[in-house]
């Protein structure tokens, strides 16, 4: 691989990292909005999920200022060190796209 080529595939993980981390912030938020809708009826439950939206714009952040092999390296890590806590935030992070969606589609109408 010659050095345009690898300059140029840098760029693009660039891009596609930022535009990562802004697609994660957008989660959050989403994530914020639906442990204000649970406050009034399940404050701690509100709690635990304002927690995990804070996660995920630190993740953010992270993705922002890591690089590619760091983040990958972090990740792996993890999975296997905190298996029960990476399975507990796919959940989240399924819940957090769920109403991304639900909510993206109800504001295209």
């Amino acid at each position: 691989m010659d050095a345009d080529a690898i300059k140029q595939a840098e760029q693009i993980s660039e891009g596609q990292k930022k535009a990562g981390a802004s697609q994660i912030d957008e989660m959050a938020k989403a994530v914020h909005g639906a442990a204000d809708e649970l406050q009034d009826q399940m404050p701690k439950a509100a709690e635990f999920v304002h927690a995990a939206a804070s996660r995920l714009e630190q993740g953010a952040g992270a993705l922002r200022d890591r690089s590619i092999q760091d983040l990958m390296s972090g990740f792996n890590d993890f999975a296997r060190k905190e298996p029960l806590a990476f399975f507990g935030g796919a959940l989240v992070a399924g819940f957090a796209i769920s109403r991304f969606l639900k909510s993206s589609t109800e504001r295209s109408r």
